[in-house]
């Protein structure tokens, strides 16, 4: 079942990716394209343009064609980065997370070495999301002022800590509104374990949370 999941998973995030990369093909270079080829055909069907009009509308195509090629190398460049290291997947977690910090008028700290190997999609795609929410349940429900989020590899194991210095909660007495009881920390804990992992949420009322997460790098063994 945990497999099955993975593959659902991983094959959906394929199908969205696909539309992205397509819809920014036809963004940012298409419109240039059929630009271009829209003034070449001007250019052959108007024979009433003199030379200098004609040269006008080469300068406006060779313009667009140097537009078009730039996009189209950003793009290729952004899916690159996603495609052969963590590099650009580590940056966008801190840009979202330096957005989030400037937003709730908390500091955010973000502990990640650079990894010898690439994180799967399933687990890029999981940890980001992950983090994401136990950042936001620290502001939101905790209060906090201050979070620290720390991913380090340790024996082919991704391990994720979240540590807050918010106002905490009883774990084994979840509280309407609480984030023991919310919907943000059930589908933290689901991502987890579909990917064969382990959430463990520690904390007291008045104490600030610690969140640590484990999953394995590679299969889909449970950890227990």
């Amino acid at each position: 079942m945990i497999a099955m999941a993975i593959q659902i998973e991983s094959e959906r995030f394929l199908i969205e990716e696909r539309d992205r990369i397509a819809e920014e093909l036809h963004d940012r270079v298409s419109q240039q394209l059929f630009g271009i080829i829209y003034a070449i055909q001007s250019i052959k069907g108007d024979g009433n343009m003199n030379d200098e009009q004609i040269r006008q509308q080469m300068q406006v195509i060779q313009e667009a064609a140097v537009t078009a090629s730039r996009e189209l190398r950003e793009t290729i460049y952004d899916l690159s980065s996603r495609k052969n290291g963590n590099a650009s997947w580590l940056g966008n977690v801190k840009s979202q997370l330096a957005n989030l910090a400037k937003l709730n008028g908390v500091h955010i700290r973000f502990n990640a070495p650079a990894f010898g190997n690439n994180l799967s999609i399933s687990h890029q795609r999981a940890l980001y999301r992950i983090m994401l929410e136990g950042v936001s349940n620290a502001i939101r429900h905790g209060s906090s002022s201050s979070v620290e989020v720390g991913l380090m590899l340790k024996r082919g194991i991704v391990m994720l800590t979240i540590v807050d210095d918010g106002r905490g909660f009883d774990p084994g007495s979840p509280k309407p509104g609480k984030p023991g009881s919310g919907f943000g920390l059930s589908n933290m804990r689901k991502l987890t374990e579909s990917l064969g992992g382990k959430l463990e949420v520690n904390s007291k009322e008045g104490d600030g949370t610690l969140i640590r997460v484990w999953l394995p790098r590679a299969g889909v063994n449970t950890i227990r």
